[in-house]
């Protein structure tokens, strides 16, 4: 095997298909990368046996085909201090030899055969979606999902996919997000599909999508979630465990509601929050048929005040929320307004921006 890459373009290619690569295994081989050099293409595989993914580097020139397991980090080291614009990889025996102009790199290698399968993406999709929707998707909602939870199902994000339309769901036990839109194409069955997807596949996902005109392909199977873009198959495991039943968690009975400008509301939040602490992480939202008035108090800072107009339907009440519960969701949402809708100081609420997204967010006791 002998190929002949653009640095920029198989750094980017190293970065991407790094992040898969496990970082601790009692399998060393899981730390290398499988190259395959043919069809004037190199493809880059990875995986820790969770996630794997398939990359492809079109910017080379290929001398003699070939396949090959190096070490990820040796590689990416070596691609990244490199000067060169263009750097060579050939493999003599149980050796990868990388050249630059003024530099010669030799790593040691293992068989490519025993390189787990990292699957292709073979037939037809079950479902496609706009590249720039499913990012924006994914934005609205992987933010909300938990980290580290005893809920293992709280550790991913719900795809729905039914009725020509994909619906994102994320939850961490205190608030929950929610996004949709249309699918491109749709040859599931009337049932449509539900999968948790891992938090690091749709992290990994958000930097494969590089075109928003372009389509996703996805298939769904008993185990897994397969998407595929023109660079990359990315094959992920499902998370285990039932989704909490989150349309029982959506109010449905508000009788309380702020219209506001996002970005206003947010700047508004934002300052409230400043003299806030870890031990007071809360600001007490007054409303009334003037607007708003948020404050917020700490026994170690002072206390802030903010005056904000807005639109307010409904008997007074005064609630309380964690400022960065509510900044999160401002961030992401992709429409000038938003609304928020109340019942009563203990009970969730309910913010609304457009007509794809939803946030429901709990309240916090502020004494």
């Amino acid at each position: 095997m002998k190929v002949i890459c653009n640095r920029g373009a198989l750094l980017e290619a190293l970065n991407i298909t790094g992040t898969v690569v496990a970082s601790r295994t009692p399998k060393p081989i899981l730390q290398c990368l499988k190259l395959t050099a043919a069809d004037d293409k190199l493809t880059i595989a990875a995986t820790d046996l969770e996630v794997a993914i398939r990359y492809i580097d079109a910017q080379v020139q290929i001398e003699q085909a070939g396949e090959t397991l190096v070490p990820a980090d040796k590689l990416r080291d070596i691609v990244r201090e490199s000067v060169d614009d263009t750097l060579s990889i050939e493999i003599s025996g149980d050796n990868a030899n990388i050249r630059g102009q003024d530099s010669h790199f030799k790593i040691f290698t293992q068989k490519a055969a025993d390189f787990p399968p990292v699957p292709d993406f073979d037939g037809e999709a079950d479902v496609e979606v706009m590249g720039g929707l499913l990012k924006q998707l994914i934005g609205q909602t992987l933010f909300a999902a938990a980290r580290e939870s005893t809920r293992y199902a709280f550790n991913g994000v719900l795809f729905v996919a039914k009725g020509k339309k994909l619906t994102l769901v994320s939850t961490d036990g205190r608030r929950l997000a929610q996004a949709k839109g249309d699918l491109v194409s749709d040859k599931l069955s009337k049932d449509g599909a539900k999968a948790i997807v891992p938090t690091k596949a749709l992290a990994l996902l958000d930097k494969l999508i590089t075109d928003a005109e372009e389509n996703v392909a996805i298939k769904f199977r008993e185990n897994q979630i397969i998407f595929h873009t023109a660079s990359a198959t990315l094959t992920s495991n499902l998370v285990e465990g039932q989704f909490p039943p989150f349309e029982d968690v959506i109010p449905k009975d508000t009788d309380k509601k702020m219209t506001a400008a996002t970005a206003d509301f947010l700047s508004a939040i934002r300052r409230a929050a400043l003299l806030t602490t870890e031990e007071s992480k809360g600001v007490r939202l007054q409303f009334n048929k003037k607007g708003l008035v948020l404050t917020s108090r700490s026994p170690e800072s002072g206390e802030a005040t903010v005056n904000f107009p807005c639109k307010f339907e409904g008997a007074d009440m005064e609630i309380g929320f964690n400022p960065n519960f509510v900044t999160d969701a401002l961030r992401i949402v992709d429409s000038d307004e938003i609304s928020l809708e109340l019942t009563a100081p203990n009970r969730l609420g309910l913010l609304k921006g457009g007509p794809n997204f939803l946030y429901v967010i709990m309240p916090v006791n502020l004494q």
